[in-house]
């Protein structure tokens, strides 16, 4: 399965600098673990990571936003939405609180997308999805 992970960033911060980097390593490993993860009825994932910051705001409160299947292209798109809220702590406890944050959004959207699927009698491999996130996770090696 093709993954690609855009990532937007509302300010101009430091601590913000710090967790771009954290979910550009993310982005690395997840197109790299997940070129081996194959489900016929979902070819490909785009993620959309919204880090508001000092300068734009995109959603109210973090979490996952606009999950849709397409099922002509075999695509499922969702926004994960992160609130400069969350951002108040040392930049190695930020990269730590949004690491934790988006592993687990990840893991929820195992089930979204299960039942997005299912609404059109599809199969999802949910525990091989959830345990792929999981080495995502378990592989970083991010320096703060």
């Amino acid at each position: 399965m093709k993954v690609n992970m855009n990532v937007i960033v509302g300010g101009t911060d430091d601590e913000l600098n710090s967790i771009l980097s954290a979910a550009r390593t993310i982005r690395k490993e997840m197109k790299s673990l997940f070129e081996s993860f194959e489900i016929e009825a979902l070819q490909k994932m785009d993620i959309c990571v919204c880090i508001s910051g000092n300068i734009s705001k995109y959603y109210s409160e973090s979490g996952i936003y606009q999950a849709r299947y397409y099922l002509k292209t075999k695509k499922f798109i969702v926004y994960v939405n992160f609130c400069s809220n969350e951002w108040n702590s040392g930049k190695k406890e930020n990269v730590s609180k949004f690491l934790k944050m988006y592993n687990d959004y990840l893991l929820e959207l195992s089930d979204i997308i299960k039942k997005k699927m299912a609404k059109h009698k599809l199969d999802f491999d949910s525990k091989c999805y959830e345990d792929t996130i999981r080495r995502v996770f378990d592989n970083l090696e991010i320096c703060v």
